[in-house]
């Protein structure tokens, strides 16, 4: 079975979150905007080694206005669903046959929920249920309840990384009798391991890297094939390269040319990883038919951007759910667009946004996957997107903001050239993840066009001055030509005022463009901007970079 959403009232962080999950979800957001109370949530009511957890007072949400009072509920849901027809009835499923529920879908799922509480003495309750497809309680007696809860969680342990490090300093001695299988020592031989390469910064000897890989070999085969290799091959629609229902020997043939293409140095980096995920696991095996839920909590940390790729292969392979969050560029374009779920603080709740497919062609993906999320991967944790026609305004326009007191970068403005990509995907991308986003035209006929775009594809609630400036000029040279530079674009060009008696703006800045490009006219004028003050920015540009902050601002919650 599957994580398909989580609820989450009143938690940490959190006052209110509703959010679907993948077989892989990547989860963006700033700082404090409820990423790691969503972990806290999954890590401590669904992991075997805290599933006693019961709420303190700490975990009731605070408002960010002091003089409110705390929260004095919470309410945690979790919907799980069969990865599969049928799946359900699989004998290992049995002890848990009373949590399954068959909704309007005709799927079954089990919705496990955990309430909290606090009375007016201050005493805190925790309470654990099941619902059915009313969204009423299951109705058990308590001990049976007990049960159902410990074997339900044993399906769906939760395994986090990133967020703490083992820092014991205690050196890893297994007790002997538990060595009794080829896994177990394999296991307590790579933990050795790991310890020793966390613990020193001396380099694994051939011998010891040779043993811990031949380790990683058998136990992924262990893991892999023995325990997946069975599972029914239904079809997945996105044809994910790393989460697909038949966990066998595609992966393992992958993983097994990892090792033996890789460097020492990444051999040592995947022991390492495995040595921290089995640290996390703990000593339990995961029974037949589990899926474990994999929480990984900013991988990029402490990790060079060829050591996270590593890293991330490795953790592509397991067969298991896996929940990121992130703000490392690099790894986010590694993920499918799809996969994607930006979180964004709103007054009262933090809400979800992913990219609906449906929105888009074949040739629509392909330009955001090369254009966007492969190319400027960074692009999808900004705030607000200011989309331009050329390179030439995204050099100018962000010397021109910093010039007028704007730094866009540290606004969370990221300006993008459309042509290539074509202005309707991004604007739609933009949209279904929530993103501000406001165009820049020339004032041309392809401008026009473009701006005709803009006005078919308002939202209800936008208006054409937040979303469009179209230039009074025809292009972003004669708009500067035409205020008071146009020495500038005449020494590129090498004329004199004079020569204007003769020649139109046109032929000059044709020729001046000839000589210097479009890029290097836009720095020239940046300089020129500098040199003539702030004062001497068209003011139609100054309210652009107003307007744009605000936009920004507006979601930095």
């Amino acid at each position: 079975m599957l994580l398909k959403h989580i609820e989450v009232v009143g938690f940490r962080g959190i006052n209110r979150l509703s959010i679907n999950m993948h077989e892989l979800s990547a989860l963006l957001g700033e700082n404090s905007w409820g990423k790691s109370s969503l972990f806290e949530a999954l890590s401590l009511f669904l992991s075997g080694a805290k599933k006693s957890y019961r709420f303190t007072l700490d975990d009731f949400h605070r408002p960010p206005i002091s003089d409110l009072p705390i929260i004095s509920h919470i309410y945690l849901i979790f919907t799980f669903k069969e990865q599969y027809p049928e799946e359900s009835l699989q004998r290992h499923f049995a002890s848990i046959s009373d949590a399954w529920v068959t909704l309007s879908d005709r799927n079954k799922y089990i919705i496990y929920q955990v309430d909290g509480s606090v009375d007016s003495s201050g005493e805190v309750f925790t309470d654990r249920h099941f619902l059915d497809q009313e969204g009423h309680r299951k109705h058990f007696s308590q001990s049976d309840l007990n049960n159902l809860v410990n074997e339900f969680i044993s399906f769906v342990p939760v395994l986090r990384l990133g967020s703490e490090q083992n820092d014991s300093g205690q050196a890893y001695r297994p007790v002997k009798h538990l060595l009794n299988s080829h896994r177990a020592r394999s296991e307590a031989r790579i933990k050795r391991i790991f310890q020793r390469i966390t613990s020193s910064s001396q380099q694994l000897s051939e011998v010891e890297l040779k043993k811990g890989c031949d380790s990683i070999v058998y136990l992924f085969d262990h893991y892999l094939c023995k325990r997946y290799g069975d599972l029914p091959n239904y079809p997945n629609d996105e044809k994910l390269r790393y989460v697909d229902h038949s966990f066998s020997f595609n992966a393992l043939t992958r993983f097994n040319d990892l090792l033996k293409d890789g460097h020492k140095t990444d051999r040592a980096m995947l022991l390492l990883v495995l040595g921290q995920f089995l640290e996390e696991r703990g000593e339990h095996l995961f029974r037949r038919g589990a899926t474990p839920i994999l929480l990984l909590e900013e991988p990029e940390n402490n990790l060079h951007p060829v050591n996270l790729a590593i890293t991330w292969r490795f953790f592509s392979l397991l067969p298991m759910q896996k929940l990121v969050s992130t703000n490392s560029a690099q790894l986010l374009s590694f993920f499918p667009l799809s996969r994607i779920q930006r979180l964004v603080r709103k007054t009262d709740k933090i809400k979800s946004y992913t990219v609906n497919r449906k929105h888009y062609s074949n040739n629509d993906l392909r330009r955001i996957a090369f254009h966007l999320r492969m190319n400027r991967p960074q692009s999808l944790f900004a705030r607000a997107w200011l989309l331009v026609e050329g390179e030439t305004e995204t050099w100018l326009l962000t010397d021109l903001a910093r010039l007028c007191g704007h730094h866009l970068l540290v606004e969370g403005i990221q300006v993008i050239e459309f042509a290539q990509c074509g202005l309707k995907p991004l604007i739609k991308l933009a949209q279904d993840l929530n993103i501000e986003w406001h165009v820049l035209t020339d004032g041309d006929g392809a401008g026009q066009k473009y701006a005709s775009r803009v006005k078919d594809m308002l939202g209800e609630s936008d208006s054409i001055h937040t979303r469009l400036t179209v230039l009074p000029a025809h292009d972003i040279e004669h708009l500067f030509f035409e205020n008071g530079f146009e020495e500038v674009y005449l020494k590129a060009a090498n004329y004199t005022k004079q020569d204007l008696v003769r020649l139109n703006t046109n032929k000059v800045i044709e020729k001046a463009v000839h000589k210097y490009s479009k890029p290097g006219l836009g720095i020239s004028i940046a300089e020129a901007v500098e040199l003539q003050g702030v004062e001497s920015v068209p003011l139609l540009l100054k309210r652009l970079f107003s307007r744009l902050v605000g936009m920004a601002r507006s979601q930095s919650g």
